[in-house]
């Protein structure tokens, strides 16, 4: 299928093409067939038929004009209708000049009605065209044994004159189908190295966000690892346990911060609840029923850091509740922890908490139209 700046561009030179030929055309028309009917009005039998033919043509070619420049022409409907109206005025004007026949200077349908199919045949395969001048060949040829002026100087000139009234057209047509290829298969070649561009930058930006998260990990995890490994901390103190447990939450969140899933937040919720299940306790987890609405990525650490330290320090349970409307954007959790696990402060997100007959419970907001939220 083809895309849409490809599609554009193929628009685009068509147009082009075809304003330039209906340009010649109707030139060629006013500038080279006009004359020759007026000036042989008193020639034709009955007089005028020139002009009138002529008449004809022009308002036939405006009409197909018309079609094709409103994105018509692509169906055979246009040219079976114009057809016949060219070829007969081929045969009208030719059979009523002095001679009675095409090659006759006055007979000017036999030279111009040519550029007329060149337009009606615009958007039709090329061997329409080739046709229609077939067919042209065939009723000037008939008008010569009509007029019995059939001889070998005849048939020469004829034959010339048959060659002379098509291949102008059938170079143009040809010409602008290749120019119109042609610029498809650039728009084709850019298009692709657009694509491979922007996987490079989409590639770059991946591995830059991937050294970041490597970074952040590393920090996260260097402190207690380093006071591990000189014996400075006590894996029995509690409050190592609780800097322990934050830490791993953290960095569950940042492996799966950017994973590609409908609702980030919620699935960085579930992983927060996971973490704290794994060590036995009993995290409900409640999401809204419709989609958080989007936020960047430090907007959800800080809804979720909070949440990360009750969890940490709570004992048995805890209740989770997500709450959200298209800008609007609250989480809440119930567990029974110590007030001492919000100890600190200093939260990005707005964050309100009590501490009530051995329940913690707290609650961090955002809001999508505050800036010193977001």
């Amino acid at each position: 299928m083809v895309s849409a700046p490809i599609a554009a561009v193929e628009r685009r030179y068509d147009a082009g093409g075809l304003w330039a030929a209906i340009v010649v055309t109707l030139g060629w028309h006013v500038a080279s067939a006009l004359p020759t009917a007026l000036l042989g009005w008193s020639s034709y039998r009955p007089a005028g038929l020139g002009f009138v033919v002529w008449s004809v043509v022009l308002v036939l070619g405006i009409a197909a004009s018309v079609v094709l420049l409103r994105g018509g022409g692509r169906r055979p409907t246009l040219g079976v209708l114009v057809t016949p109206v060219l070829l007969a005025s081929v045969w009208v004007v030719a059979v009523a000049t002095p001679s009675g026949q095409c090659l006759d200077p006055y007979s000017w349908a036999f030279a111009s009605v040519g550029w007329f199919a060149l337009v009606a045949f615009w958007r039709r395969r090329p061997w329409e065209l080739a046709a229609f001048f077939g067919l042209i060949t065939v009723v000037g040829f008939g008008t010569i044994l009509y007029a019995g002026h059939l001889d070998r100087v005849t048939l020469a000139r004829f034959i010339m004159t048959s060659y002379g009234v098509s291949i102008l057209e059938l170079t143009i047509f040809a010409g602008s189908r290749a120019l119109t290829a042609l610029a498809r298969r650039m728009a084709v070649a850019q298009e692709a190295q657009a694509r491979l561009a922007n996987r490079r930058l989409a590639a770059e930006a991946t591995h830059e966000s991937r050294r970041k998260r490597f970074d952040a990990v590393q920090q996260t995890a260097a402190e207690l690892l380093r006071g591990l490994a000189g014996n400075e901390l006590d894996l029995h103190d509690p409050e190592t346990q609780q800097r322990m447990r934050v830490a791993v939450s953290r960095l569950r969140r940042l492996i799966i911060e950017r994973d590609d899933v409908p609702d980030p937040l919620q699935h960085e919720l579930r992983a927060c609840a996971d973490v704290a299940g794994q060590r036995g306790v009993e995290v409900d987890l409640q999401v809204a029923i419709t989609s958080t609405p989007p936020m960047p990525v430090a907007a959800r650490r800080a809804l979720t850091e909070p949440v990360i330290h009750v969890l940490a320090a709570t004992k048995t349970h805890a209740r989770i509740t997500l709450v959200c409307d298209t800008t609007d954007v609250r989480v809440a959790v119930v567990a029974d922890a110590p007030a001492t696990a919000l100890d600190g402060g200093g939260w990005a997100a707005e964050c309100s908490y009590d501490d009530e007959g051995g329940l913690l419970w707290a609650q961090t907001r955002w809001n999508a139209l505050s800036l010193s939220q977001s």
